[in-house]
């Protein structure tokens, strides 16, 4: 029986937009009676906390499935109801907590230290479950510890990471609920250098990279007749390597190395699925006509193989007011998306416009120096950075335009959210990103990349403000209609 799944690195607790996207993409499927599992590559010991998020959240139904390979690798070799709790485990190593002095070094840190005869033993990392989130083990001749035994929310040892006197990884063993290890890596001079997978029959198979071992499992989960839809590029050659009946490659970034340069070639990431070998019952999904002809226009074998599937919108109720005098960012805050730009941007319309204030939702690696530039520039009081929000068309709507200055997108769904709620944007030209989706009804395209463009569009929108029903017209061009119809063709599902 033909199964459907969707491959990903990582499906995080709070994600941006290619998890986003691939949940709806999920959620839209489930809606016409397609069942699908989601499966993830990375190590989470948390996965179930996400997966009941995502069905409390709606964010997919019943009929969408999860699996992990780690989850998947445990629960084949576990093989009884023993559970390696971490008291006991620690009670072995080290005997009688009495036997010591604890030491709280400090309470924020939660971290609890035990010394015997002056010298630290292990030490104990506390967390807000009930259960510590690790503890830790100290060689005798070594004031640093060296071994570190993680523990979940159930109060078992699901890993144990191994350091050597320089400190660096040497080994990591996952462990199931009884102590087993069913995965073993090490290490040399940080570096990966062998996995061993235990398999239930005593059978050790070791690969030399996470690639390697992704593609086994791939193998071991997959039929020839099963459709897998791939939305990372770190797993496009794992997939490559396995039978299935047709693989979906999903890009959701630009594929060249600078993307504002269209001679720049392509990126490492992509050189897997743009190539004159790929596999001709293989299809590519871009979400631009542009970044397809200009794929093509690379890797001219790719023609027949790349399909369009912009992302989906739905208008939204106007329900909330609109701050007329508040522009808005909502984003990852990370490098890529060029947020300084927008804030030096606002800055320069401040000078001309003092009574407007820009409201920057999400959060990111980039915060920290984005509240310290807000402050170099003395406009604390103009710039609020509220952090991610649950509410997400309350804050669309609560603006008069959205602000984006990426370097790079693959297809935002920031732009798409907001002209669904009846908000113009002002964008930066960007390959296969925002100017794909406004059109003059909805927004409008500086003529530079440059904070002083910004200004001037700003001062533009204020003085010809855009309609909100316009603004929503726009939005019926990417209809979850046409979405799923394209997707249920892709997957050999589309209705007859």
């Amino acid at each position: 029986m033909q199964k459907l799944y969707f491959i990903t690195s990582t499906l995080p607790l709070v994600h941006g937009g290619r998890t986003k996207s691939l949940l709806k993409r999920a959620h839209l499927l489930n809606d016409r009676g397609i069942e699908l599992t989601i499966i993830s590559t990375n190590y989470n010991p948390d996965y179930s906390i996400v997966y009941q998020d995502y069905r409390e959240e709606d964010k997919v139904t019943l009929k969408t499935q999860f699996e992990n390979i780690y989850d998947y690798y445990r629960n084949k070799s576990t093989n009884s109801n023993h559970t390696n709790l971490w008291k006991n485990e620690l009670e072995k190593i080290v005997g009688d907590f009495s036997d010591y002095v604890e030491v709280i070094r400090s309470k924020k840190g939660g971290r609890t230290y035990y010394y015997r005869g002056g010298i630290p033993k292990f030490m104990i990392k506390n967390s807000d479950s009930k259960n510590p989130e690790f503890f830790a083990i100290y060689n005798e001749w070594n004031f640093n510890p060296h071994k570190f035994y993680y523990i979940n929310n159930d109060g078992w040892i699901h890993k144990i990471d191994t350091y050597d006197t320089s400190n660096e990884l040497i080994s990591q063993e996952f462990l199931t609920q009884n102590g087993q290890c069913y995965i073993y890596k090490e290490y040399k001079k940080n570096k990966l250098v062998v996995i061993q997978l235990h398999e239930p029959n005593n059978k050790i198979v070791s690969f030399s990279s996470e690639k390697e071992f992704i593609a086994y499992f791939f193998n071991d989960v997959f039929d020839e007749n099963d459709v897998v839809v791939n939305d990372a590029r770190f797993l496009d050659l794992p997939l490559l390597k396995a039978k299935v009946g047709k693989r979906i490659f999903q890009i959701h970034n630009p594929h060249l190395n600078n993307p504002l340069d269209n001679q720049s070639g392509v990126k490492g990431s992509f050189s897997n699925i743009l190539n004159s070998k790929f596999p001709k019952t293989d299809t590519i999904v871009s979400l631009t006509e542009k970044q397809k002809k200009d794929i093509i226009s690379a890797v001219p074998s790719l023609k027949e193989n790349i399909s369009v599937i912009p992302h989906s919108t739905t208008n939204r109720e106007i329900k909330y007011q609109r701050q007329l005098n508040h522009f808005g960012v909502i984003c990852r805050l990370h490098p890529q998306k060029n947020l300084v730009d927008a804030i030096k941007g606002f800055q320069l319309f401040l000078k001309e416009y003092p009574n407007y204030i820009l409201d920057v939702y999400g959060d990111g690696e980039s915060r920290q120096e984005l509240e310290h530039l807000v402050n170099e520039l003395d406009i604390r009081d103009k710039v609020l950075f509220h952090g991610n929000v649950k509410e997400i068309d309350r804050a669309y709507q609560s603006l008069n335009l959205l602000m984006i200055t990426s370097d790079f997108e693959g297809f935002p769904l920031n732009a798409l959210e907001a002209i669904s709620n009846g908000t113009p944007i002002i964008t930066y030209e960007v390959n296969y990103g925002p100017t794909d989706i406004i059109d003059e009804n909805s927004g409008w395209v500086t003529r530079e990349r440059t904070p002083e463009a910004l200004k001037e569009k700003m001062i533009e929108a204020i003085m010809q403000p855009k309609n909100v029903k316009d603004v929503q017209k726009r939005s019926l061009k990417f209809s979850e209609e046409n979405f799923v119809k394209s997707w249920l063709k892709e997957i050999g599902k589309d209705e007859k």
